[in-house]
């Protein structure tokens, strides 16, 4: 609901398509990287829980690091950042909880 509103009021443009395209070559590489490695070290870790929330802090602030720097005008980081906060939220409360 918070993310429509964000949309409108800062006239963020829809995103074409359901999965998420990189802004140039470098970042689609380094994610793939970060998600073959996360993948990898799973299998070393007790617990990978933590390292989920590692994962995606780490892989979501690259994203909007770098929708920032050269989709600036876009405002597409703003969604990005948001997205950041929303799921450490969950995962921290729900770590919490269960």
């Amino acid at each position: 609901m918070f993310e429509r509103w964000l949309k409108k009021n800062l006239k963020i443009d829809k995103s074409k398509g359901y999965f998420y395209k990189g802004v140039n070559k470098f970042q689609i590489w380094i994610e793939r990287a970060m998600l073959i490695a996360f993948l990898i070290s799973i299998w070393f870790v007790d617990n990978p829980f933590y390292m989920l929330i590692g994962y995606l802090f780490i892989s979501l602030s690259f994203r909007a690091f770098m929708e920032w720097k050269y989709k600036r005008e876009k405002k597409e980081y703003i969604l990005t950042l948001y997205s950041i906060f929303i799921y450490l939220f969950v995962l921290v409360i729900g770590s919490y909880l269960f």
